[in-house]
């Protein structure tokens, strides 16, 4: 897209939200339930918090955002009680010991197993500092790169697995490169602000994920399984919205601010001396300018997210155990953990906060709640238990995204009875095409969600770029992991692409089914409201 047309796309949202505004403020004049006037004012508040409209200067802003906090995490001294650390620690300690035992049969009392470390490693979705392309096929034919700390695992992974062996005996090669560190760089999060984040070496990024996967399970042997999480972060939230039981608490930067004193701290040793190995010292903040890492790792980096709530859990333990609990046990129906989405009970809440501090992270006080009709956690906002998670509009670029804003201002109006008529008639005549109704089990970016699909009807489809794949030696090794879609000759994958192409198919709605009604994503009173907001749209 040129320059041009991404200053004209910006206007476009520019006037959207004008429009929605105007919209929200006439149905808050009429609204005279408590709750949905909280819903329409959230949805005024939060409008255009995710908006994408071009601004060159933010990816400048938060590099230097970036460096500010690595420096500041140098500075970091911890303050914690003894008391709380020694138990966190020792509740780490004793999680991974059980979590290992029970992987492996023949381990006694040792908190890491290098064997089932590597039975868990893999490529990321994402790029690598060093390869070329993102996909998994594209990844496995190339040497990894690699930290020189990193080397010795890549090694190893490389002369244990027989495919890679055959592939570096065939080429005369060791299999991977030595490269400096990661490499920075930002997405754009919302109008006013980009997110950093880490592209790791090739090589790095696999040892992450499988240190990351191994810190999962053990998660999961307590009873948290983050891959099901934000679910049950959301049911917590809306009971605290309810009875002011629980408390959620946001923290600013959490992945940004871990320092390695506080990950040597809790973590034992062999786990803190593998961290160190794998993860980058120095990431490339700008072209040429290299900065020595003082926080543990980023967002980018494979084991990040597990690690940070391994920890977080482990700081509430620490606490409750200083108060007489000593049991390894997290009652999670009133505690929840998802990277730095916290709930405790709201009696706990000062004390939790103030842990939080003496570990050098900040507690973002202007979306943590302890008290009042509001809770919010995981994306999830909730006023006395009414759900009033606002609907977020990141981008109007073609029509697939106007569907997709459709589709969320429908759900939006049908869940709170709110119509928005002007806004829906306005996004109707930015579509380049027609208003194409599909049945409510598509993706919303191919037409408008409805449950009066009947017979044959038209979807937006992406158009799948296949490319076979060069290599064959790693087809079925691929095939086997679902990243190919046959073997031998006719492999073939589908790369990632930032902007795919759409064309207009025709399907049928399969024997058996009266409509498009889809019981699995919407009730059949939401559903029912819809069709009657799309009688309007159309």
């Amino acid at each position: 897209m040129t320059n041009s047309n991404m200053g004209y796309r910006s206007d476009v949202l520019r006037y959207f939200f004008t429009i929605l505004s105007e919209d929200l403020e006439a149905a808050s004049n009429r609204a005279l339930d408590v709750t949905v006037k909280e819903a329409i004012s959230r949805q005024s508040i939060r409008a255009q918090k995710r908006a994408l409209i071009k601004n060159d200067s933010l990816r400048e802003k938060a590099t230097l955002e970036f460096i500010e906090t690595n420096s500041k995490v140098g500075e970091v001294a911890l303050s914690l009680d003894p008391d709380v650390l020694a138990n966190a620690r020792h509740f780490v300690t004793i999680v991974l010991e059980r979590y290992t035992k029970l992987m492996v049969e023949d381990s006694i009392q040792e908190p890491f197993d290098y064997d089932l470390l590597f039975d868990s490693w893999r490529f990321g979705p994402g790029s690598s500092n060093g390869i070329r392309g993102s996909h998994c096929a594209q990844k496995i034919t190339q040497d990894m790169t690699c930290t020189s700390w990193c080397i010795p695992h890549i090694r190893k992974l490389r002369r244990d697995n027989p495919y890679f062996q055959l592939n570096d005996e065939r080429k005369g090669s060791l299999g991977y490169s030595w490269i400096r560190g990661s490499r920075l760089t930002t997405v754009q999060k919302n109008q006013d602000t980009d997110r950093t984040i880490a592209i790791e070496p090739s090589g790095n990024m696999v040892m992450q994920l499988a240190a990351g996967s191994y810190l999962e399970g053990a998660l999961r042997f307590i009873g948290l399984d983050i891959s099901t999480q934000q679910a049950k972060n959301k049911a917590l939230a809306k009971r605290g919205s309810i009875d002011d039981s629980l408390a959620t608490i946001d923290l600013k930067s959490a992945s940004d601010m871990i320092s390695l004193d506080l990950v040597r701290a809790i973590m034992p040793r062999r786990w803190f001396k593998l961290l160190l190995e794998i993860r980058s010292r120095e990431i490339e903040t700008t072209p040429g300018t290299w900065t020595a890492m003082n926080m543990v790792s980023t967002m980018g980096n494979g084991f990040t997210f597990p690690l940070m709530t391994l920890l977080l859990v482990a700081l509430i333990y620490g606490y409750r155990a200083t108060r007489g609990g000593k049991n390894l046990r997290i009652d999670w129906t009133d505690t929840a953990v998802y990277g730095d989405d916290i709930i405790v009970p709201s009696h706990e809440y000062p004390a939790i906060c103030k842990v939080l501090s003496d570990a050098g992270l900040i507690v973002n006080t202007d979306k943590s709640y302890a008290s009042g009709p509001f809770r919010e956690s995981c994306g999830g906002d909730y006023y006395l238990g009414y759900d009033i998670t606002p609907f977020y509009v990141k981008n109007l670029d073609d029509d697939s995204s106007i569907f997709v804003a459709i589709n969320q201002m429908m759900e939006w109006s049908a869940r709170h009875q709110v119509l928005l008529p002007n806004t829906i008639g306005w996004l109707k005549g930015q579509l380049y095409g027609r208003v194409l109704l599909i049945p409510e089990w598509h993706d919303p970016s191919e037409g408008v969600l409805s449950a009066q699909v009947q017979g044959r009807y038209k979807v937006l489809a992406v158009e799948s770029d296949r490319k076979r794949l060069k290599e064959s030696l790693f087809d079925m090794m691929l095939m086997a992991g679902g990243y190919v879609t046959s073997a031998g000759p006719n492999a073939c994958y589908t790369p990632r692409v930032a902007r795919p192409r759409r064309n207009i198919r025709k399907l049928r709605v399969p024997k058996g089914y009266r409509s498009g009604w889809d019981p699995r994503k919407r009730s059949q009173e939401i559903s029912n409201r819809i069709s009657i907001y799309i009688e309007l749209l159309l």
